[in-house]
Formats: C-alpha cells, structure tokens, sequence
C-alpha cells in the first residue's frame, strides 16, 4: 500500500489568553460504558449538545492506541496525513527563525491558522520531535489498527447510528496531544470548520488516553449552546468564536480518566486551556457523519459562520 504524501505544519506561537475564559462553572456528570446509553440519554444528549461516557474504552485498547501514536511521533515516515508542531519547536529550529509570526505584528490569517508548512519532519531527533507533537490528522488505517479499532469500535457505531439515524460514515480523524505548556484551541464550533451543509448531522467523539483534567487542558462546553446555531467566527488566536460572547456564558468542564469518552454536537461551543503541568495530555477525537450529509462549498460556510475562515482546519 503507498503511503500518504505527509504534510508537516509548524504553528506560530500564540498569543496569551485571558484565563477568566476557562474559570468553569460546574463538572460534568457522565454514564459509565456504552452499554448504559439508553432513550434518556440520547435524549440529554439532544438537549445538552453532548454526552459523556466513563469507561468506554478498554485499558488495552487504550495503551495500544498510546503505542501507535508514539510510533508514528517518532517515525521517519509516519503513517497519516498531516503532523502539526506546537509553536514552541522553531525555538530548536534556526532555518524557521525568519518564518516565525509576531503576534504584535498583526498575523496575516494563513499564518495563524496554519504557520509555514513543509513536507519534511523537522531535523530533530525522535524524542525531542515528539515532544513537541501537536496533532496528527489522517491516521485511521489499516497499518494503524489500535486506532482504527477505536474508530470503528462496535458500541460505538451502535450509539452513532441512533444519534445519526442510519450507518455512521467517519468524516475527520485527529489525535490532539498538548504537550507541557501546550497551546489552547480557542471556544469554537467544529461545525464551522466543515464544508458540509448545516443539515448535515455531525457528531465528535473525543476520547481520553490518558488523564483529562483542568489543569492539563480537559474540554470546556457551554452546554445547550448548540441549540442557539452557528455562531461567527474570528480569526484572533485561532478561528474561533468571539471572547466576549463566550465571557457571559456558563462553561462546563469535563474531566475523564484514560479511556472515556465525550460525544458532542458539532454546534457545541468548546474548547480546551492551555497545559500547565509538565506532561503531556493524548486524546484522540474523530467526527461522524449521516448517511444524507452533503458536502458544500467554502462560499456557504463562510456565509453562516464567518469570512475569515477561508481554508481552516479544526
């Protein structure tokens, strides 16, 4: 089988951000299992924008999916679409220096989006380059199996195809790995990050690899928020929703141990803090479509969530 032309993205370093932001309000409850997500569930689930399972996954499957990831974090030739580094790596890297961004310059939109792209993996040895490993996109494979299980995970599948009434078809997968002092991902909507057609119906998963909590950068909700629609989007640290309209708002957290899983409406305002202890946090999160979703242009994204957010990606 060949393997996928790799896209290496190395981020700009972003701005600070007020931590007001992310002062939660209350911690989410959750079920334990798949097994246990019955009619009051899904229907919580349509009311609140999501729901959270504790022990969804198993330890094993857990600790494999971990062991892909470190693979492919240390490869030469990884497996997967598109590698993204955290800003902080051009500091090891001098032939970025003049390609860094300057927040107080006012960063041109594809530079904060997406920082100088190349098709090469930095020339750092495996360890260092791993640790500084943002995101991998477009690993859901066959020569990635412990992720491609969790993908495809059986009770999985069966709680998607009621939420998404029919056959569940996978959409966007990413494995999000904040490391020590990593970046936010700034309150958004997933939604606007996809050219699909606002009926098309869409449901994240996002699932813990390890220990999920504040202070390592767990996920935030404004719960109910989906049921207010599409909300315009900024280009500011990231493509994302306004501060000051998230600043009035009641946010939640959602802590996890290794293994849960939160689902979520992909008009569901969220988003994560920065890491603030010294090690890293993996989840892995992969997006879900109907079987009657339709693909669209930029143009009638754009015109429901904003114009500056031309090319992103979630």
């Amino acid at each position: 089988m060949n393997r996928p032309e790799l896209r290496v993205v190395f981020e700009p370093e972003v701005p600070a951000y007020d931590p007001e932001l992310y002062r939660y309000q209350r911690v989410a409850e959750g079920i334990a299992g798949f097994e246990a997500v019955d009619e009051k569930e899904l229907a919580r689930f349509r009311q609140r924008g999501y729901l959270v399972v504790h022990q969804a996954y198993s330890m094993a499957g857990v600790e494999a999916a971990r062991r892909e990831l470190h693979r492919l974090g240390t490869s030469p030739r990884p497996v997967c679409e598109s590698v993204y580094f955290e800003g902080a790596v051009r500091r090891q890297l001098p032939e970025l220096e003049g390609k860094a961004v300057s927040p107080s310059s006012g960063p041109r939109f594809a530079d904060l989006a997406l920082g100088h792209t190349d098709k090469r993996l930095p020339a750092l040895d495996p360890a260092t380059r791993m640790r500084f490993v943002r995101k991998f996109m477009g690993f859901t494979r066959e020569e990635n199996p412990a992720l491609k299980a969790l993908a495809e995970d059986p009770s999985l599948m069966r709680v998607l195809s009621r939420l998404l009434g029919g056959q569940p078809r996978l959409y966007q997968d990413m494995a999000l790995i904040k490391p020590p002092g990593g970046r936010e991902k700034p309150w958004h909507q997933d939604r606007a990050y996809f050219n699909l057609t606002q009926a098309s119906r869409i449901v994240g998963i996002w699932i813990a690899l390890d220990e999920a909590t504040p202070e390592n950068g767990c996920m935030q909700v404004i719960e109910g928020g989906h049921r207010q629609g599409p909300r315009i989007h900024f280009m500011r640290r990231d493509w994302q929703i306004c501060d000051s309209e998230i600043a009035r708002l009641p946010r939640v957290a959602i802590p996890m141990k290794a293994g849960g899983c939160l689902l979520f409406d992909a008009l569901l305002p969220h988003g994560t803090p920065a890491n603030r202890t010294g090690r890293q946090r993996w989840a892995v999160q992969y997006h879900y479509v109907a079987p009657d979703s339709r693909e669209t242009e930029d143009e009638d994204r754009l015109a429901v969530f904003g114009e500056e957010g031309k090319g992103v990606t979630c």
